[in-house]
């Protein structure tokens, strides 16, 4: 390491500029390094050495040092972003890949770097950049985008269909396959909400009148009325279902959550359930007016043989017939 020396304060001075960069992002917890291309010697800063776990005094000094503890995985995508810049194909270099520290586990670095100098052929001479841990952010990241996925592959399966729409633009951020299958339109279709009625409702009476429906119930701000039971549908492929679908407004996250669930089965099996309801009170009705007839019938009977009984009575006969039939 080559011994601190104050930085130039002449700002006319390159060197000034690029004391300043270097303090800029030392005092911002970066690692600096400053590469001399032709002959590979590398100055580490200590940031740098210290961002991986080594002491100030590590003997970093090669490119090697750095590129050896490069991620196997992204070293072939580092090379090739740093020959884009010294070929003068890119303006600066920047590249985010993994370290390994002293202790063997690895950090996440945002590379940055910025070729200085250039020979007389147009050959690099110097390049000046710096190291950033961006350890934590990436985890979190790569945290949120395992979750997410999981979540995804959770909603994918799930019975009831799940979309995401942008309140604010109403283009749809995510929708699951299942929530196009119970609309029976192709993958990919339902891309806003404004196109929404249009490629579901192939029967323009029900376009009108489930879009009439759910705008007024959202305008009213009531989240009660978002939820939208039994509605018919004539599909693109003249199929006639029915379904069940729920709006959820995120306010804070400016979205609006959309379930929606095929009720067909449900709704066929409840009417075939009314007819027969419908036929066996049409026969429980039959019944009892049989019931009143035969009824009445037997009572007609009975009172017949008691005017026959009193008649003979009245005759000095015996009765014909038992009191009790």
């Amino acid at each position: 390491m080559a011994p601190e020396v104050s930085p130039p304060t002449d700002p006319a001075d390159p060197r000034a500029s690029e004391a300043r960069w270097k303090l800029a992002f030392e005092a911002n917890g970066d690692g600096v390094w400053d590469w001399d291309v032709p002959s590979g010697r590398v100055e580490f800063s200590d940031g740098f050495k210290t961002m991986l776990g080594f002491p100030p005094d590590a003997p970093l000094q090669d490119l090697r040092d750095w590129s050896d503890r490069v991620h196997p995985d992204d070293l072939t995508g580092v090379m090739a972003c740093i020959e884009d810049h010294l070929a003068g194909r890119t303006a600066t270099y920047s590249y985010e890949h993994r370290l390994q520290c002293a202790d063997g586990n690895w950090k996440w670095v945002l590379d940055r770097g910025l070729l200085l100098t250039r020979d007389a052929s147009g050959a690099p001479l110097r390049m000046l950049g710096s190291h950033t841990d961006i350890t934590a952010s990436k985890t979190a990241t790569e945290r949120a985008d395992a979750d997410r996925r999981m979540l995804e592959a959770v909603l994918e399966h799930a019975p009831i269909g799940f979309a995401v729409y942008s309140a604010a633009t109403g283009l749809t951020i995510y929708v699951s396959a299942r929530f196009e299958q119970v609309y029976d339109v192709p993958r990919g279709t339902l891309t806003s909400v404004m196109d929404f009625y249009d490629d579901v409702f192939a029967d323009p009476e029900e376009r009108r009148s489930f879009r009439e429906r759910v705008q007024a119930d959202i305008a009213s701000g009531d989240h009660t009325r978002m939820r939208w039971d039994d509605v018919p549908l004539t599909t693109r492929g003249g199929e006639r279902r029915w379904f069940t679908a729920v709006s959820i407004p995120v306010r804070e996250r400016h979205i609006m959550v959309t379930t929606v669930q095929d009720v067909t089965a449900t709704h066929l099996a409840a009417e075939v359930l009314k007819r027969q309801t419908d036929h066996l009170r049409e026969r429980n009705a039959d019944l009892a007016r049989f019931n009143r007839a035969a009824t009445n019938r037997e009572l007609r009977m009975v009172e017949l043989k008691q005017e026959v009984n009193s008649l003979l009575s009245r005759l000095g006969e015996p009765p014909r017939y038992d009191d009790h039939l």
